[in-house]
């Protein structure tokens, strides 16, 4: 399934790419009778420019390009700091946008907006934004089905990040801290161009206590999960993997199958047209029926995966229908063990986006096809 998604690297590939989202864009501004949508924030600057970099400081929500899309253009508003880069490295010229670049002393977005549409308050935004309307839930359904060439860039995401992240969990040892993991996981992604948006590392007890264990100089001695967010050209995918220095018990072993377990049960409910609330349900039931009742509630299970590492979190108060090509994310835990990697509901069925490559694998059937699931990596 894999080959059928294959990134085009080149420029006319990005641009066909991009007018297919221009045409969904306009496609909203016809039905909010609205004349122009204002990127703002560098998430979604990567979605509609098919890919490319628009933050300086990625602890800042805003890119530092803006993108205006009328129904008749689209506009890269930045400052003279900017445009030699964008210009340069990014392509967004070749790509079909029009530059307007300001003073870096000013902030020249108001101005640039107002001279294409006139009325500010006729614009749509993805926040807040002088008199323009923020249309953030508009905006999501049309990010979160994927193009063709988005699913590529999912998959060699995943397949890359997945590679490096079990090659380096592989040299860890017994000892170290949870800081120099987390260090060496970066160092191990980061040749990659796969961007950290979350290190979660814990260990031994760490493990049994917290959902969400940042690192920290505690050192290990067996037991080991970590937990990456990593984001390739704005798309953002997870993956959870468990390392044990030692002989584990069977029971522990067994613990954490159960979590891939549930976490299967839940992907096969994933089928286009059914409504996203039957995962939640299958989950909870998985965890109720193998005596894990009270874990549920102890944690967020899982949702829509996109230019966010959770587009949303599926409960009885946010569900939608399953489509093609979305993205999701479960993560089953159980104090001690997880189990964590995305996947895609495409046309030809499931596949992962993150999956096991050197790990020791679980393997699942389903619909005729074997999915593969990480085993725990044990280390003597």
């Amino acid at each position: 399934m894999r080959e059928l998604y294959t990134e085009d690297l080149s420029i006319a590939g990005r641009r066909a790419e991009i007018e297919e989202k221009l045409i969904r864009v306009r496609a909203l501004l016809e039905n909010e009778k609205k004349e122009a949508f204002l990127f703002l924030k560098h998430p979604n600057f990567s979605w509609i420019t098919a890919g490319a970099k628009g933050f300086v400081a990625n602890c800042f929500d805003n890119s530092a390009i803006a993108i205006l899309v009328t129904k008749t253009g689209a506009y890269a508003i930045c400052n003279v700091i900017e445009e030699p880069r964008v210009k340069e490295e990014e392509h967004l010229e070749e790509l079909g946008f029009e530059f307007m670049v300001y003073a870096w002393q000013k902030n020249g977005i108001y101005d640039a907006v107002k001279k294409q549409v006139g009325n500010v308050n006729t614009v749509l935004c993805d926040t807040p934004f002088a008199e323009a309307c923020v249309a953030t839930d508009l905006l999501r359904p049309l990010r979160i089905q994927f193009t063709k060439n988005e699913i590529g860039r999912w998959l060699h995401l995943g397949d890359v990040m997945s590679k490096a992240l079990e090659e380096y969990l592989a040299t860890v040892t017994s000892g170290m801290t949870e800081y120099e993991i987390a260090g060496g996981i970066s160092k191990a992604l980061w040749k990659h161009n796969i961007e950290q948006v979350m290190h979660l590392v814990s260990v031994d007890e760490r493990v049994d206590k917290y959902r969400h264990a940042l690192p920290t100089d505690k050192k290990l001695r067996n037991n080991l999960l970590v937990a990456i967010n990593g984001r390739y050209k704005g798309l953002v995918t997870t993956v959870s993997r468990m390392v044990y220095c030692g002989k584990p018990s069977e029971e522990f072993l067994s613990q954490y199958r159960d979590c891939c377990d549930m976490e299967m049960e839940t992907m096969f409910k994933a089928q286009v047209g059914a409504d996203e609330l039957e995962m939640y349900d299958t989950l909870r039931q998985a965890y109720d029926k193998r005596g894990y009742s009270d874990m549920f509630d102890k944690h967020g299970q899982g949702g829509c995966q996109g230019y966010w590492p959770r587009e949303y979190m599926i409960t009885p108060d946010a569900h939608y229908t399953v489509r093609e090509n979305m993205a999701y994310c479960y993560n089953p835990v159980v104090d001690g063990t997880k189990a964590e990697d995305a996947f895609l509901v495409l046309p030809e069925g499931l596949t992962h986006i993150t999956r096991p490559i050197s790990f020791p694998k679980i393997n699942y059937d389903f619909n005729g096809k074997t999915y593969e699931r990480p085993d725990i990596l044990v280390i003597d």
